[in-house]
């Protein structure tokens, strides 16, 4: 199963750009490019696509399985 998270990082430009975390299983490669064929395929805005893509191997959740997008930011 893939897991991912949008998670803002500052712009000095923009205020915000947008970074995708992906947690993919072995041998599953995601790319940016991939995912914005998906997104445009399926009609989203593209101000609204992630313009950057980080691959990592655990995504950090609560006891309850939600994603602390906190701990992702510091990532960055």
């Amino acid at each position: 199963m893939i897991a991912s998270a949008v998670v803002p990082y500052p712009d000095p430009v923009l205020g915000e750009r947008a970074c995708l975390f992906v947690q993919s299983p072995l041998g599953v490669e995601v790319s940016l490019e991939a995912v914005c064929d998906a997104l445009d395929a399926a009609g989203l805005a593209k101000f609204k696509w992630p313009e950057r893509l980080e691959r990592i191997d655990e995504m950090p959740l609560t006891p309850t399985r939600k994603v602390i997008r906190g701990r992702l930011r510091e990532l960055l």
